[in-house]
């Protein structure tokens, strides 16, 4: 009821009626008890100074008793005098009046005499709630006696009082009864434009239509609030109309995130943090029943150069097709997701019978069904997966161990030959934690010079020295010597080989003057770069501050890239050798042959220098098909004006062989192993010895 405007304004006017009602009221009971008081005082005065005028005979003969109390008695006939009391001169008392309706009060025996009537002031004073008066008999220089008279003052006073009051009550309901009308009048007339706005108000918040408009009967403020009103809700209706637009556009941007937050956006299988969800919540289900589950770690093989060749795009459509063929050996219920690039992860749950026999099928159809070549652009591509295998309770139910244990075992499925799939064990743990041993080493094994660089010698056609390699060996102070077969591909996975190479190549150029003392002033010294150096765009900031430094001739260094690192990155590669051919260096494409069967890269790469695997190598007095591979290898370099190097060459026969078949170079153990900076003075020594035996033998 009171949370209206018009009952507020309506309380607070009776309220206010009611307390100035009241505050009259009372001011008027002040103002009449004052005037009470002084016609009280007045009359009191005079009633004593008369009857002290009256008992001044009396006193001035001998003292009758009889007569001061007919004196006395004749206070009978005012109602409110309670007792009064002639005193001697010495204030004995001489006699005394009590009212007859004072009489038989309790009060009589609390005022008489309770007080020193030598203490109290002559004239009139309030004690006790009465009114009392003490005149002296006689003149004051020569008092005959005294008088006290006592009149009663609160209940007089208290009976006026609520004589006014009940006089006064029919007026002041009058008033109230008038104002309260007066402000229902009010209220209904001044306020009912309010209260049509309040309602108006009120049926826009339950309807929630701002459509609603308030129509303004007046020229006041209600009116020109109405009119505000109504320019509010326009703008709300325009507001919320495009607020609608905004909240469907938003919910579809929320469903959008929700796709790209667990759904991966080419292919629209989940993506990691999805399969991870659901994994860690099926390992806790397996887990407490004692059961388990299957992980298939994916990698699909040759893609990059699947994408390098055809396009992303091509390779994208890959990707979309191999999902779906991998899907379709999959069981209702078993989660497929792509971890990212051409990674792929299964989780095969529900398991009735072996796990890894089951993973094991299941592995198996896939690497069937990715036999069958997929149709891209007309183009028929043949892919094949390697997968890796492994289950919960290998990993003690820890989600990202299961990750990590069937990345181990796919790794293991490619270096196995690919297109095939390889189960987990503990040795594959094993040989993962020492990778990322050497991996975590290498950083202090840069810092604290752990690596040193072994120089192999390359022979020409006159059995003399002409160029070295620089091969890198690190005798670690965690496990000895470990081979560079096993810590450069570490450091190429971790990151690390851009800080190797580096190395490597500031060891080269500081060695550099000595090799040149030792060898000639022709060698030239051939440095090794990775795939990962090719992509390191300061790589060639680098070389140039080096060579600055070292103030080293670029004829005398050699750059050897394998052909697969090339190839795989052949826009970048031949960006990057095109620039270091700019500096003045030479490159070297080593181990030819293995990786590709078309030739036709050979007109667009930019080498100087084409080194025959030694895999041809090693078998060329065995096998007459190897020899043939290395005449037309050989044939090729000449034809396109390129030099050739064989490396491996550990027997007389191979050597004399590669020499008379036109190879200009020759480097292998049959001249030496690598060796440190200090022990080249002797192998190449050695070695001329050796030529000028040869030389004297055929002579």
């Amino acid at each position: 009821m009171f949370n209206k405007l018009s009952s507020k304004v309506l309380a607070g006017t009776v309220a206010l009626v009611i307390i100035c009602s009241i505050a009259f009221l009372y001011l008027s009971m002040k103002e009449h008890e004052f005037v009470y008081r002084g016609t009280v005082f007045n009359h009191l005065e005079a009633l004593a100074t008369n009857m002290a005028d009256d008992l001044v005979e009396t006193l001035n003969e001998e003292v009758d008793s009889v007569d001061l109390a007919t004196k006395l008695l004749d206070l009978e006939v005012y109602d409110n005098v309670k007792y009064a009391i002639v005193y001697s001169r010495d204030w004995d008392v001489l006699q005394q009046y009590i009212a007859p309706s004072f009489m038989q009060t309790t009060a009589l025996k609390k005022e008489l005499p309770p007080f020193n009537i030598k203490a109290i002031d002559h004239g009139v004073s309030i004690y006790n709630g009465s009114l009392m008066v003490l005149k002296t008999i006689g003149d004051d220089s020569y008092p005959l006696g005294h008088l006290l008279i006592v009149n009663g003052y609160r209940e007089p006073l208290d009976k006026s009082n609520h004589d006014l009051i009940m006089n006064s009550l029919p007026v002041a309901l009058i008033i109230l009864l008038t104002m309260i009308a007066l402000a229902i009048l009010f209220s209904q007339r001044l306020l009912s434009p309010l209260s049509s706005l309040t309602q108006f108000t009120e049926s826009i918040e339950s309807s929630s239509n701002y459509h609603l408009r308030f129509e303004a009967k007046s020229g006041d403020e209600v009116a020109n609030l109405g009119n505000h009103i109504n320019s509010m809700l326009e703008r709300i209706d325009a507001q919320n109309t495009e607020l609608q637009v905004q909240v469907e556009t938003l919910e579809e941007q929320q469903q959008t995130l929700q796709q790209l937050a667990n759904f991966d956006v080419l292919t629209k299988l989940p993506n990691r943090k999805f399969f991870m969800e659901v994994l860690r919540r099926e390992m806790a289900r397996v887990q407490r029943r004692s059961s388990n589950v299957i992980v298939l770690f994916l990698d699909l093989d040759d893609f990059k150069g699947i994408n390098d060749s055809l396009g992303h795009e091509a390779g994208d459509s890959l990707l979309i097709k191999v999902s779906d063929v991998i899907a379709g050996q999959l069981r209702e219920g078993d989660v497929l997701a792509r971890l990212g690039g051409d990674e792929f992860l299964i989780l095969l749950n529900d398991i009735n019978e072996d796990v890894l026999e089951t993973g094991i099928n299941v592995a198996e159809r896939i690497i069937h069904s990715l036999e069958i070549p997929i149709v891209i652009r007309d183009w028929e591509i043949q892919t094949g997966v390697s997968i890796g295998i492994a289950d919960a309770a290998s990993a003690d139910f820890q989600a990202e161990t299961l990750i990590r244990n069937a990345d181990v075992a796919m790794y293991h499925a490619k270096e196995s030959g690919r297109n095939t799939y390889a189960l987990f064990q503990q040795e594959l743990q094993a040989e993962s934690m020492r990778k990322l041993l050497i991996a975590n080493a290498l950083t202090k094994a840069l810092l604290d010079e752990e690596f040193k660089v072994n120089y192999q010698v390359k022979v020409g056609k006159g059995g003399k020295v002409n160029g070295l390699e620089a091969l890198i060996r690190w005798e670690s102070s965690f496990d000895g010597i470990i081979s560079p077969g096993e810590f450069i591909p570490v450091a190429e996975h971790s990151g690390k080989i851009t800080a190797i190479t580096r190395w490597v190549l500031r060891r080269v150029f500081k060695d550099l003057p000595q090799l040149v003392d030792i060898a000639g002033k022709d060698v030239v010294v051939s440095i090794n770069l990775s795939a990962f150096d090719i992509k390191d765009i300061k790589f060639i900031q680098y070389i140039e501050s080096q060579l600055q430094e070292y103030h080293v001739a670029p004829q005398q260094i050699e750059f050897e890239i394998t052909e697969s690192a090339y190839l795989d990155n052949f826009e970048e590669a031949k960006k990057f050798f095109q620039k270091l051919g700019d500096l003045g260096f030479s490159i070297a494409l080593d181990d030819f042959g293995t990786g590709y069967s078309s030739m036709s890269y050979l007109t667009r790469i930019a080498i100087d220098t084409l080194k025959i695997d030694q895999a041809f190598v090693r078998k060329l007095e065995e096998s007459s098909k190897d020899k043939l591979i290395i005449e037309a290898i050989i044939g090729l370099a000449h034809n396109l004006g390129l030099n050739i190097c064989a490396e491996g060459v550990e027997t007389a026969g191979q050597r004399d062989y590669l020499l008379n078949s036109g190879c200009q170079q020759l480097q292998g153990y049959f001249y030496a192993k690598p060796a440190p900076l200090t022990d080249l003075p002797k192998v190449i020594t050695d070695i001329n010895q050796q030529q000028q035996i040869l030389v004297s033998l055929r002579s």
